[in-house]
């Protein structure tokens, strides 16, 4: 009995990596208390913890209602009238948001936010292709030229005939003068009409980005204020993709089967988005932060006068950047997961349950599996490595979910 004993305790060990004698293992990377549970507070009084989830609810929705606020003037001078509401494209003209991470200290309230800015992209694009494209054109140029020549001759011949009449018909002038009014508006809107749309969207675009500053995030600021009773700061993380964030990548297929009940389609084209490359593994070391490696401080001249310590020779900051991009973690995207179940059929009455998955990559932790590394977990039993989102909504059928993983090394 005993030998089966010690032959089970010899046995039970964590599996390593093939090259184990070159790994250097080191502590835990611990993961902080905002990312497991989207707040980090402590409280002597364990009652006020219960309004702490009804008050970041409702401090989201005023945060999502203050982003997509637009202005119908402008937009609605732009639209097309005869666009169908079907055919309008539901994820292209937002502000995407993920749910804040909420640090409370004694009176202060830090709300970290991660945006993927999808509108002001779009309305650059349309810039660039409609309207600087075609300004630059010889074309356009030579078109302008010509109304404009075309155009001074005809009212250089008009007023020349006017002349003539109003001396011999006294209310004929006035008449003149509302043709030649009529005339103008129509060349103007002619002429200018690309100028008019482009300023419209220069328009749209400095909206868009003063909902970002200080002065038009302080309505806000005061709104979130009186929830908490608290001061309130803002941190503001712009992603470049909207696969960065788990929140922000579910976000737009909810929006999308709403209105159309086209699965797979959906599905196969944000993972296809998702652009995964092959990820090299770095050899991480057994400190954090090694001092030799960052600083080269060989000799130091402290002055007596200031206290000021100078150094001779100069730090090398590209070596320094790469040593302190080395130790980050989680800063690539190794694999992307998505599923949806529900209601999703294309049939409008007694529609069955669908359940469909894809993905991209794998959610492995790297570090854990492959090279041996310890590693710490969230809330039991998700990984450090994972960024998990629930969310849910329904059609006029049923109602569906929607989970999505990110994963990153």
């Amino acid at each position: 009995m005993l030998n089966i004993i010690k032959s089970k305790l010899k046995n039970t060990y964590k599996k390593k990596s093939l090259n184990s004698e070159n790994v250097t293992i080191r502590n835990k990377d611990l993961v902080p208390a905002v990312r497991d549970w989207k707040n980090s507070i402590y409280v002597y009084n364990k009652n006020s913890l219960s309004l702490i989830p009804v008050a970041s609810r409702l401090v989201m929705k005023l945060i999502k209602g203050y982003f997509n606020s637009y202005n119908l003037y402008i937009e609605s001078k732009l639209r097309k009238e005869k666009l169908r509401r079907r055919l309008r494209k539901l994820s292209t003209n937002k502000i995407f948001i993920s749910d804040g991470e909420f640090k409370h200290t004694s009176d202060n309230v830090n709300i970290t936010l991660y945006v993927y800015n999808r509108q002001n992209l779009n309305y650059l694009l349309k810039l660039r292709k409609r309207y600087l494209k075609f300004f630059k054109n010889i074309k356009f140029i030579r078109k302008l030229n010509l109304i404009r020549n075309v155009g001074l001759n005809i009212l250089n011949k008009q007023q020349k005939k006017s002349k003539i009449l109003t001396n011999v018909l006294p209310n004929y002038s006035s008449k003149v003068y509302k043709v030649q009014n009529l005339y103008y508006r129509n060349f103007l809107k002619k002429s200018l009409l690309k100028l008019k749309y482009y300023m419209y969207y220069k328009q749209l675009l400095y909206i868009n980005k003063a909902k970002f500053t200080n002065s038009y995030l302080q309505g806000l600021i005061n709104l979130v204020r009186k929830i908490y009773k608290k001061n309130i700061e803002f941190n503001i993380i712009n992603l470049k993709y909207f696969y960065y964030n788990s929140d922000i990548f579910t976000q737009p297929l909810v929006l999308k089967l709403r209105k159309k009940r086209k699965l797979l389609r959906y599905l196969k084209a944000l993972v296809r988005k998702a652009k995964i490359k092959d990820i090299k593994l770095n050899k991480k070391s057994k400190y954090f932060f090694k001092l030799e490696n960052l600083f080269k401080l060989n000799n130091l001249n402290i002055t007596n006068n200031l206290g000021v310590i100078q150094e001779q020779n100069k730090i090398d900051l590209k070596y320094l950047k790469k040593v302190v991009l080395n130790e980050i973690n989680l800063k690539k995207v190794s694999g992307v997961r998505i599923e949806a179940a529900g209601r999703l059929t294309r049939r409008y009455t007694a529609s069955r349950s669908q359940h469909k998955v894809r993905y991209n990559g794998n959610l492995r932790n790297a570090y854990s599996s492959i090279q041996g590394y310890p590693s710490a977990v969230i809330r039991g039993n998700y990984k450090p490595n994972i960024q998990y989102t629930k969310l849910n909504s329904k059609t006029r059928i049923g109602s569906f979910g929607i989970k999505g993983w990110v994963s990153g090394v």
